[in-house]
């Protein structure tokens, strides 16, 4: 019954925690409006405010950037950097942030104050930096045993046709599919721990992530599978919506903010109820 206590009780604690996904999802707009605010006010310049709007009423057209003539090459340079800088930023921000929610959905309470979700951000924020490079490095190695090194071995051979191949890499990529729930279950459960004992112990959560995880395998395992795959339709449902949708006004484009921002606020809530779920399986 672990499996779904994890899932009934990870909602609980997400809708207990919504000051903490809401305050999440402010500083991730603030964050972002330092990149995009400068970039809409270069395209305006280039190529003037009426063309946003037609640009998303006809449908992507690459002659509109590449007529900008001088202006193309300094802008696409400011989007490379920037949106590099963007990620580096988010990923940061991700890690800080990700510690006051850890720590709301560990009290599990409605009256979580915003000045204990940053003082818990900033308390966590380097032992979880430490642990999501560490489990990223640990992810990317098994990717490269699971995926690589078979394809290394069987191109060695030279045997094998583009068929084979293909079906090679079709399993493989399956596998290592299934194989990432594992990583998320250590990083989940291993913050988890530094949020309810002592913060400055990175590499002994981690190690308990580890025993966490595989001390109640089916239950931990097959929780993580199904959010993540909730999560992956969300994210194509959200892709397919404000693909289809194309605003010709400005009110348009407002309206279209405001269902991104609504469905980006869902997408925390899913990642919450995702932690929330770890929090109940490590308490259980």
């Amino acid at each position: 019954m672990k499996f779904f206590k994890a899932f009934t009780s990870g909602a609980v604690r997400a809708l207990r925690s919504i000051k903490a996904i809401l305050l999440f999802w402010l500083m991730t707009i603030a964050v972002l409006a330092v990149f995009t605010y400068p970039l809409k006010s270069f395209i305006n310049e280039a190529m003037g405010n009426s063309m946003i709007t037609n640009l998303l009423d006809e449908g992507f057209n690459l002659t509109l950037f590449t007529d900008l003539g001088q202006a193309f090459s300094p802008m696409m340079s400011y989007i490379t950097s920037g949106f590099l800088i963007l990620l580096l930023l988010y990923f940061f921000l991700y890690n800080f942030l990700n510690g006051g929610l850890f720590d709301s959905l560990k009290a599990n309470k409605l009256s979580y104050k915003p000045g204990d979700f940053f003082r818990s951000s900033a308390r966590l924020f380097l032992s979880y930096l430490v642990v999501m490079v560490l489990v990223i490095l640990m992810l990317l190695l098994a990717m490269v045993l699971i995926v690589g090194v078979p394809i290394l071995i069987q191109r060695a051979g030279g045997s094998a046709t583009e068929e084979q191949t293909w079906k090679l890499v079709s399993v493989l990529r399956i596998i290592a599919l299934l194989v990432l729930p594992v990583f998320l279950l250590v990083a989940d459960y291993s913050r988890t721990w530094l949020a309810a004992n002592d913060y400055r112990k990175v590499f002994k959560s981690i190690g308990y992530g580890f025993k966490a995880t595989f001390k109640t395998f089916f239950s931990s395992y097959f929780f993580m599978l199904i959010m993540i795959i909730v999560q992956g339709l969300f994210v194509m449902l959200v892709a397919k919506v404000l693909a289809s949708y194309k605003p010709d006004t400005g009110g348009g484009l407002f309206l279209l903010f405001l269902l991104s921002q609504f469905l980006f606020i869902v997408k925390l809530f899913l990642r919450a109820v995702r932690y929330g779920g770890v929090t109940t399986l490590y308490r259980l």
